[in-house]
């Protein structure tokens, strides 16, 4: 006989009693009695897709008739122990548990998953069992969201007596999150966390460092002995990509091991298909594997597409068909999600312009109740930026929006009141859910299948659906509910959706269960891409900046080497948009220019006119690089001068809001140009680029403030990112006073408050703790490390603080 397959089952009449169960339509207890056999048959198939959907059916069949019974079974000889325990505690099943001595076994044998308060899964308790056994080996973990990658980092990290660990994580957003979950966990061996390279002393040891890549190589470069023992790459998937990005994350793994041969390495991904693909170029590490392959979420899910039939369809990933669902005539996309929505709801865009735009409309059409704990923050958001912010008039409806330009601290608290207020039911957010930030969600409604320029991959897709009922919530006590194994998730087609974007196939491509999805590894250092003549130069460019970083990683490397002071110092600071070699002499022979007049800067003005000089002329033509190109204009120059002013002076975000407001109006009164740059906010071109101008005079004074907002934040983030690399190459070289370096950096020269910065705390924050709060600061190690007593907090309360900065206090207070 041959084997059963989705192939073949698809060609039988078993599709016409499973839509009825599909479209949760009533059937007859001889249809319920059928499909359930059918179900034990499919969960005993050796087919792991026809298994799959045995228990999808079960789940179906519990949540739509109250009968959890088979369910239970199943959960239990397939240790599904969480589901099994949610089961046992239904209040119309727990006398059944006691009633016989095989039900009294069963739910004993349940307890041996306990975790503390919560319920391991079999997989899930040989994964923490696989991970001990190999703490000293380089693992590769392939697991779910909610599979518990984060308490495995804190599992070592509590077993873990000597030795310095590093946390790499793939964005600044998850710095603030990843020290908490550490600092929350109060291990006692933990003698310093890191999270700015600055924070590092020579006499550290036993560390745990939280950087993101670029801040790691940082701390590698002012640290030449530095190594680590341990490091967790998260979001491993990532290294896969060929951007600038994730060729730096690659350049810096073989870096830590040529500073440390038995360093461990601990890869954590959600998705990955053969973890060979992480393999990096100059390194010697084979990561064993380990694959959760449990199914225990079955999602559904909708397509309503308003460029087209505006019908409401299922599609079922097993067997790969449509269905539509008899619904109303919806009016456009808001429409649709005020009549789906749950409790906690996740919507996505890709343009934060259009987050932003999209979760204002939806301000005007989505009624609530008035709360006082909403109208609070609001009040403390205005506060801190201005009464005008748009957030603040989503936040009165219960939605906050979520993407990369959101200020750093207010990212944090909106985060907070999402997670701890039932009155915010939407998050309007950007790909940034991809890289690890946890938000409790029940549905997710996609209004853009893009991520950036392509479109999402079939990893990153069920990435996003993984963010959705998660299981802390799924096995809640307080509302926990199996209904939310079945998540929903609605792709809903309208102004924000390419004209062509076929939303059938992308879905086919993505969640068709028997599709063989293959890793698709592009990063050019990795062991497992191919180089050919399109991608030599790209390599040879990173070889260049490994062995000019770090030499001696690659063996037997025969090309350039820097040879002058400036170029070394490109090199170590990572500057990639300048051919330091083929340009380090020219750079040179003006630094020494300088040099010979003995200059040392103290003023911005001064700091830019040298970079103009000896860097901005020689940017390499390339159009990712157009950004920095744009400072060979005077006028340019000029504002980052500005921009630079108030990082030296601790300008607040209402001193910086009013100061670009002020500027815009006199563009206006004095009749100059008022087409201005706004990058990613732009609606109109200049000069053939792209939307990246707007013309100012035509906006409203509600519509400068939040695009001032958005620019003080993208401009921060150049600054931090792009610029501060020039300016840590001038000062290495000995060109800028100390003072008036250490005001660069961190907006002040007090070193009290440097040293709070320096250990993660915002600029305001660190003022303010240091003004009003100095009877709770405990400075210790020549002021690089400091303790601040939990009792601040309290403290902070009493005297009506802006919450904002109480919120961020707490992510950073043990």
């Amino acid at each position: 006989m041959k084997e059963l397959t989705l192939k073949r089952l698809r060609n039988t009449n078993f599709k016409e009693l499973y839509i009825k169960l599909l479209t949760e339509m009533q059937c007859t207890n001889f249809e319920y009695e059928k499909i359930l056999s059918l179900a034990i048959i499919f969960i005993n198939s050796s087919k792991e897709e026809i298994s799959r959907l045995g228990y999808r059916i079960l789940v179906f069949y519990g949540n739509q008739t109250g009968d959890f019974k088979p369910l239970y079974v199943i959960a239990l000889n397939s240790g599904l122990i969480p589901i099994v325990k949610f089961i046992e505690k239904m209040e119309k099943y727990q006398s059944k548990f006691t009633d016989s001595f095989f039900n009294v076994f069963s739910s004993s044998f349940g307890e041996t998953y306990r975790n503390s308060n919560i319920y391991f899964s079999n997989q899930q308790q040989q994964l923490f069992s696989f991970f001990e056994e190999m703490k000293d080996e380089t693992v590769s973990i392939v697991a779910p969201t909610s599979y518990g990658k984060s308490e495995l980092i804190i599992s070592s990290l509590k077993t873990r007596k000597t030795g310095n660990v590093c946390i790499l994580v793939p964005t600044k957003s998850l710095l603030a999150q990843t020290k908490k979950r550490v600092m929350e966990a109060k291990i006692n061996n933990i003698l310093k966390i890191i999270t700015h390279p600055e924070m590092f002393l020579d006499e550290d040891k036993n560390i745990v460092a939280i950087l993101t890549q670029e801040r790691l190589l940082r701390l590698l470069r002012k640290k030449a002995n530095l190594s680590f023992d341990l490091v967790f790459v998260d979001e491993a998937h990532n290294l896969l990509n060929n951007d600038d990005r994730n060729i730096l994350l690659a350049s810096v793994l073989a870096i830590l091991e040529k500073r440390n041969c038995d360093v461990v390495f601990k890869f954590l991904t959600p998705f990955l298909k053969d973890s060979s693909n992480l393999r990096t170029s100059y390194t010697n590490f084979t990561p064993k594997v380990f694959n959760i392959t449990e199914y225990i979420k079955t999602e559904r899910l909708y397509i309503y597409d308003f460029r087209n039939e505006r019908k409401l369809k299922l599609y079922d990933q097993f067997l790969n068909d449509f269905f539509f669902i008899k619904t109303k005539i919806f009016l456009d996309d808001i429409d649709f999600i005020n009549e789906m929505k749950s409790k906690k709801n996740i919507i996505y865009l890709n343009k934060p312009s259009d987050i932003e735009n999209f979760s204002l409309k939806l301000t005007e059409r989505i009624s609530t109740n008035y709360s006082e704990k909403l109208d609070k923050a609001c009040i403390e958001l205005s506060k801190y930026l201005h009464e005008d912010y748009s957030l603040i008039n989503c936040i009165k409806k219960g939605i906050i929006y979520h993407h990369g330009s959101v200020p750093d601290n207010v990212r944090i608290y909106i985060e907070h009141l999402y997670s701890t207020l039932d009155d915010v039911r939407f998050v309007v957010t950007s790909s940034t859910l991809l890289e690890g930030v946890n938000l409790p969600a029940e549905k997710l409604f996609l209004l853009d299948n893009k991520k950036g320029n392509g479109n999402l991959s079939p990893s990153q897709f069920k990435n996003l659906i993984g963010r959705v009922c998660r299981f802390s919530e799924v096995f809640s006590k307080s509302n926990g509910s199996l209904k939310k194994l079945e998540p929903s998730i609605y792709l809903v087609a309208s102004e924000y959706y390419s004209t062509n974007a076929n939303l059938d196939s992308f879905i086919t491509k993505c969640m068709k269960v028997d599709k063989n999805i293959e890793d698709s590894p592009k990063n050019i250092l990795l062991e497992n891409v191919v180089i050919t003549e399109k991608n030599r130069d790209e390599r040879e460019k990173a070889e260049e900046f490994i062995e000019n970083y770090e030499k001696g990683t690659i063996d037997n490397y025969n090309k350039r080497y820097a040879e002058t002071e400036i170029g070394k110092a490109c090199f170590v600071n990572n500057v990639i948009e300048i051919d330091i070699i083929e340009n380090e002499i020219s750079m040179q022979e003006i630094i020494d220019s300088y040099r010979n007049i003995g200059i040392k800067l103290n003023d911005s003005e001064s700091v830019f006119q040298i970079m103009s000089e000896t860097f901005f002329p020689f940017i390499t033509e390339n159009d990712k690089f157009e950004n920095l190109k744009r400072l060979n204009s005077l006028a340019t120059q000029h504002f980052y001068q500005m921009f630079l002013n108030w990082r030296i002076k601790n300008a607040s975000y209402r001193e910086m809001i009013n100061s670009f407001l002020k500027y815009w109006e006199q563009l206006i009164i004095e009749e100059k140009e008022t087409l201005v740059y706004v990058g990613r906010w732009g609606d109109e071109k200049r000069n053939g680029f792209r939307d990246l101008w707007t013309d100012i005079k035509r906006k409203t004074k509600s519509q400068r403030i939040n695009l001032a907002i958005v620019r003080i934040k993208d401009e921060q983030d150049f600054l931090d990112n792009t610029l501060i690399k020039y300016i840590e190459v001038l000062n290495d070289l000995d060109f800028i006073e100390k003072d008036f370096y250490e005001k660069i950096k961190y907006g002040t020269s007090d070193e009290f408050k440097i040293s709070l910065i320096k250990n993660g705390f915002s600029r305001g924050l660190a003022n303010l703790i240091i003004d009003n709060y100095s009877s709770f600061i405990k400075f210790e190690s020549k002021l690089n490390t400091v303790n601040i007593k939990s009792e601040i907090i309290d403290c902070m309360i009493d005297n009506n603080e802006n919450e904002v900065l109480i919120i961020e206090a707490k992510y950073n207070i043990k």
